[in-house]
Formats: structure tokens, C-alpha cells, sequence
């Protein structure tokens, strides 16, 4: 037999928001022969208990404080149930009238949260080497229990005293959905047996040094629209269109395929306001597609509170930022760019979660995620066990590289030294490593102004120098990145606040540099020998110039038997009849010239095919620019 009491110290703890265990005296109890069913509901104005089965009623007496209902049923066991509520209200002519409302008792169910997984945090092994999955307990679940369709909200406390569930659906009074404490534990657990699908919602703790905190649950599939950040409980539901994509993507081989990435802060891309991820996803993808780039990167798209910190204070690491649109609308804009052939790829650097980022892959059909650490990307492959090879998860960027290529351009021609030096010194340039050449945000913010800004010389000179540049981080070993704005010759560094200015593409010299990024990525794209893996002694090999400020250098793959001839001439002055050492006798031609008039060069490039003699190709070499070669064997 069961006893069971009620003590008015206990109930002044519920009324007090001091309880930690709820159940002990809420929901139904059995004492002897008989049954309490006791409730906390304030302002409502009457409860009733209803016998599922046999569909009688039971009137609850409020009693011992304002909102506690009980009431005693006489000789009977426990039987399933719900609650019949009574509200006041007052309707437009402001007469009282009553509504009521059936709903089931939260404090009637047992556990919602899965005692093994439970278990699992308490031991230790709640990692996803043993299958644990954090979204599988903590947060909010949509579950069904014994039929009832609600939700499980569960969160780790440390230090609590009481935790509880606030949200639209009890006025974010905390004493009326406190949490049950599972014994041993910091966990809270809590079964509402209500379909509350887009509701807003939070956790409301007191801690033991009687501090009382409200926050968002960091595991929220979404939140509210910015400014307000509550958790949104939503069930995601999207029909994926890209089967086709995604099988794919599983036999491609990164390794030799050209990954050209256009880097976005998806804010400013635009100053149109108001669009959704779905908006936003169509009017980038047909921009990517028709520049030839084959991924978009975000930076951080999680949810994040401040805009001056551009997504990198991650407040929500499950859920697309509510900026622009819900999990579904981002789910949508993924999918298009599937359908056009774009993979997608996530800044997660704030993240160090392994479990998050497989989330991320599986939720959202993500083709990369952007880290910089090493120790946590290679926890990641180990752990996965390489269920994600057709992912990219790391996409380090080779910085250093960048950072002396651009220190290098952003001299005069007259103060440039020997490029070979400066670039054979630096990691992942000639030895053969593949990693991303990343002309990121990093390298345009912080006052640091745009590429074009950082170039030296006048007007023309630094548009003649920034075609250089481009070349150059082109033709260097490794998969490229540039970020939104730069394509286009944009003035003024990266804000995070600023959207970029398409009007000034109005000017023919940025039209002209747009142009020359979108014809080197064709190149880039077409050309194998740009993008195919090649071991050290191939990724680049510099060539004997001969003259100050030209640089010579080919770029070989393992399994191809030519090469591409990169001149790049940093000085003032054209060079005429300039003598290109090449491998094999044949006819030669210019794939493309920085110094083409299309793309707002003098014209001074090599027009018609050259053909070598005795291992020379007698070429000209503009001013300031950057041409590749390569031997035709269809001219």
C-alpha cells in the first residue's frame, strides 16, 4: 500500500518556485483506498479531474494557496485521466463569461527523458564514439507518451535548485512547470502534454545562492525573430529534393575536382530587406552560378546575438539564425543550391562540439564545414569513423601563403623582391599540401580596406596590380576562396554592416575585373592542371626568369604529362621578346592575359599562337600582369 500526505511546507515550495521534484506532490497519488489529484494552475477558475474511461468528473477544491487545486477520490485505484479547465474571460462587450478547456496533467507521466541516455552523461560516455547523440535528451523533444502527443524538455543544471519551463504557453510563470530533478543527478526533466509546435519558450533557474536566471535552450532547433532571442519549439519537416545531388557527392573525389568558393556574410550580400533564406538562396545562386563558382561558404548562419561580431558569437548552435527565415526556409535555400550544382558550406569555427557539426551535416545536407582546429578536425574523422568522406569538414586555409602573397602586391613594383624567395619559403605553396587560398574576410576587415585599396600606384596601376594578385592566388596550388564584394573591386573593408555596393559595376574598370574573375574561374574549372592533386616536386615548379621582376613558374599534375607556363611581370615596363624555357617542343597559346583589354588591360598580350623552337617560346610580357600558357596540340 501506498501513503500519501499533503504538507503545507511542501506546497508553499511549489508556490514559492523552491521545488525540485514537482511530481512528488503534483499529478495523481494513491494513499490506501483512495487517490489524490492535485494541480498547480493560478488564475484559472475552476479544474475538474475526468476519468478517461467512464467519463466521470471530478470538482477540485482550491485550497491551501491561490492557483492549488486538489481533490480526494474515494475508493478507487489510479485510472488515466485529463483536466477540465475553467477561464474567465470577458468578451467585446465586456461581459464575464467563462471558456473551458481540456488539456492532460504534465505531472501524470512518467520519465520523458531516456534513463539509459541519462545514465550515459552520468558515467561519462555520453560522446559520440558510444552513439550519444545530446539533441536524442537535452533541449525540447516532440514525443508521444502513452498515446499523448507533447514535448520532453530536459537541461543539465549544475548548482539548481529548481528549473522550469516558461513560454507563451503557462504567461512565463515559473511555479507553474517546474522541472523534476532525476535523482543523482544535475538533470531536469519535464513531460507537457501539449502539441506546442512554433511556441516560444525558455528555462527559468533558481540556483542555490538564490540567484534567479532565465535563458534560451542552447539546443533550440530555432529561436524567435532577433531582437528577442526565445527558443522556438518547432518540428522540422522538409521534403529534400536533391537525391540526385547528394548520391553524387558521395562518389566525388575532392582531391581532384576544383572547389571554387565565393565566401558570403549573408547580411550585407544584399541591401534588399526583409528576404528569407529561400529569396536569398535563389538571387545568390544565380550570381555563383553565373561567376563559375561551384560552393558558397557562410559565415556562421547559427544563431548568434550581436551583428558586430558577424555570426561568431554563437548563442544557438542547432538552429539557422531566425534573421532570415526558419529552419525549413534554410533547409529550402541549401536545397536550391543543390539543384544548380552549388555545394553549401558552414563557418562553424565557434563551434568544438563533434556531435553539433555531424547535426549540421545530416540536418542540413551540408557539403562543408569550415574549422581551424586541427586536434578537433582530426577528433572528427576519427570519431566518425569516415562516415563523412564526401564532406568536407575542416577546409583550412593556407594563411600564411595569403598573408605573403598579398604583403608581396602590396609593395611598389620598384620595392617588390624576388617572388620565388618570398613564396618557396612559405608552408603550402610548393610542398604539395593541399589547402584552401583563402582571400577571406579575415584579410579585407579590421580596417584593413579592400584589395583594390591595398594596392600601390595610381588608379589603373592598382586595378593592373589587383588582376596580378588574382592571378597569382589562382594559379597557386590549393582550392580557392574569395570573399563577397572583392570580385567586383568593392571599396571599403568589411564591417559586417555595410552591404555591398553593386552600383559600381556602373565603372568600366570594376565591370572589367568582374569580368576577369569570372573567365579565370571558367579557366580554373576547365583546366585540370589548376586544381588536380600533385605531389611536392610538381605543385609548383619556379622557372629561371631572367630578368628582374619576372617570375616564371609551371604548375604539374601526377598523372598529366604537360604543364602550365605562369609569366608574371611586377615591373613598369613591357618585355618584348621574351625568351619561356618549356618542357616540349609544340605550338603554345595564352589561355588568358591580365592585360587584355576585356578586362581593362593595353592590349599587349600574346594574340596568336607562339610556336617553341628548340625548347623557347619567344613571348611578350606586359606591364604589370600575370598570363598562363600551355602547349595545344588541337591548334
Amino acid at each position: 500500500m501506498n501513503i500519501f500526505v499533503l504538507r503545507q511546507e511542501e506546497i508553499s515550495a511549489l508556490i514559492d518556485a523552491r521545488h525540485n521534484n514537482p511530481h512528488h506532490i503534483l499529478g495523481m497519488h494513491e494513499c490506501l483506498d483512495d487517490v489524490y489529484v492535485n494541480v498547480y494552475m493560478p488564475g484559472v477558475a475552476s479544474v475538474s479531474v475526468v476519468d478517461i474511461s467512464s467519463r466521470k468528473e471530478y470538482d477540485m477544491e482550491q485550497m491551501y494557496a491561490e492557483g492549488f487545486y486538489t481533490v480526494k477520490i474515494e475508493h478507487t485505484k489510479p485510472f488515466l485521466y485529463y483536466l477540465k479547465v475553467v477561464h474567465k474571460v470577458w468578451d467585446e462587450d465586456g461581459r464575464e463569461k467563462e471558456i473551458s478547456e481540456i488539456r492532460y496533467d504534465a505531472y501524470s507521466f512518467d520519465y520523458s527523458a531516456d534513463l539509459h541516455k541519462v545514465m550515459a552523461v552520468v558515467n561519462g560516455s555520453d560522446d559520440i564514439e558510444s552513439g550519444f547523440k545530446v539533441k536524442d535528451l537535452f533541449g525540447a523533444r516532440h514525443i508521444e507518451r502513452s498515446g499523448v502527443k507533447g514535448v520532453s524538455f530536459c537541461m543539465n543544471v549544475p548548482k539548481a535548485l529548481r528549473v522550469s519551463v516558461v513560454g507563451d504557453f503557462n504567461h512565463w510563470d515559473g511555479r507553474v512547470n517546474p522541472m523534476r530533478k532525476i535523482d543523482y543527478t544535475d538533470i531536469y526533466e519535464l513531460f507537457i502534454p501539449q502539441e506546442l509546435n512554433e511556441t516560444r519558450y525558455k528555462f527559468e533557474v533558481l540556483y542555490d545562492d538564490g540567484r534567479v536566471d532565465i535563458f534560451s535552450d542552447p539546443y533550440a532547433a530555432a529561436y524567435e525573430m532577433t531582437p528577442g532571442n526565445a527558443s522556438l519549439l518547432m518540428e522540422l519537416s522538409y521534403k529534400w529534393e536533391d537525391a540526385a545531388y547528394m548520391e553524387k557527392r558521395k562518389k566525388a573525389d575532392l582531391c581532384n575536382m576544383p572547389v571554387n568558393i565565393y565566401e558570403v556574410h549573408l547580411p550585407t550580400w544584399t541591401d534588399e530587406e526583409k528576404l528569407t533564406y529561400r529569396d536569398l538562396g535563389k538571387k545568390l545562386a544565380s550570381y555563383v552560378n553565373s561567376m563559375g563558382y561551384n560552393y558558397v561558404s557562410f559565415l556562421p548562419l547559427m544563431e548568434y546575438s550581436s551583428n558586430d561580431i558577424w555570426g561568431y558569437d554563437t548563442t544557438g548552435m542547432f538552429a539557422p539564425t531566425s534573421r532570415f527565415g526558419t529552419p525549413s526556409d534554410f533547409m529550402a535555400m541549401v536545397d536550391f543550391f543543390h539543384s544548380k550544382g552549388i555545394g553549401v558550406i558552414m563557418d562553424m569555427v565557434p563551434v568544438t562540439d563533434i556531435d553539433c557539426i555531424a547535426y549540421w551535416i545530416e540536418t542540413y545536407h551540408l557539403d562543408g564545414i569550415r574549422l581551424d582546429n586541427d586536434e578537433l578536425i582530426s577528433r572528427f574523422h576519427s570519431v566518425t569513423n569516415g562516415s563523412y568522406q564526401d564532406v568536407m569538414v575542416g577546409c583550412r586555409w593556407n594563411t600564411e601563403g595569403v598573408s605573403a602573397l598579398i604583403h608581396f602586391m602590396c609593395k611598389t613594383p620598384q620595392t617588390r623582391e624576388n617572388y620565388q624567395d618570398v613564396m618557396s619559403a612559405v608552408s603550402g605553396y610548393t610542398d604539395g599540401e593541399k589547402r584552401i587560398v583563402a582571400l577571406s574576410h579575415d584579410e579585407v576587415s579590421c580596417h584593413k580596406g579592400s584589395f583594390i585599396e591595398m594596392m600601390p600606384g595610381g588608379y589603373e596601376d592598382k586595378y593592373a596590380d589587383l588582376r596580378v594578385l588574382y592571378g597569382l592566388y589562382m594559379t597557386m596550388p590549393g582550392d580557392k576562396l574569395i570573399f563577397m564584394g572583392q570580385e567586383i573591386g568593392l571599396l571599403g573593408g568589411f564591417t559586417g554592416t555595410i552591404p555591398i555596393d553593386w552600383s559600381v559595376l556602373e565603372f568600366d574598370a570594376n565591370k572589367y575585373l568582374q569580368k576577369y574573375v569570372k573567365d579565370f574561374n571558367k579557366l580554373y574549372r576547365e583546366e585540370p592542371l589548376l586544381y588536380m592533386e600533385a605531389s611536392e616536386q610538381k605543385a609548383v615548379t619556379f622557372l629561371d626568369g631572367g630578368k628582374k621582376n619576372v617570375t616564371v613558374f609551371k604548375r604539374s599534375a601526377d598523372t598529366a604529362s604537360d604543364s602550365l607556363y605562369i609569366v608574371c611581370n611586377f615591373g613598369i615596363k613591357d618585355i618584348k621578346d621574351f625568351k619561356l624555357k618549356v618542357d616540349t617542343d609544340g605550338k603554345y597559346k595564352e589561355l588568358i592575359s591580365s592585360d587584355h583589354v576585356k578586362y581593362g588591360g593595353e592590349g599587349n598580350h600574346n594574340k596568336t599562337i607562339k610556336v617553341s623552337v628548340k625548347g623557347e617560346l619567344i613571348i611578350n610580357v606586359p606591364a604589370l600582369s600575370i598570363s598562363i600558357i600551355k602547349r595545344s596540340s588541337s591548334v
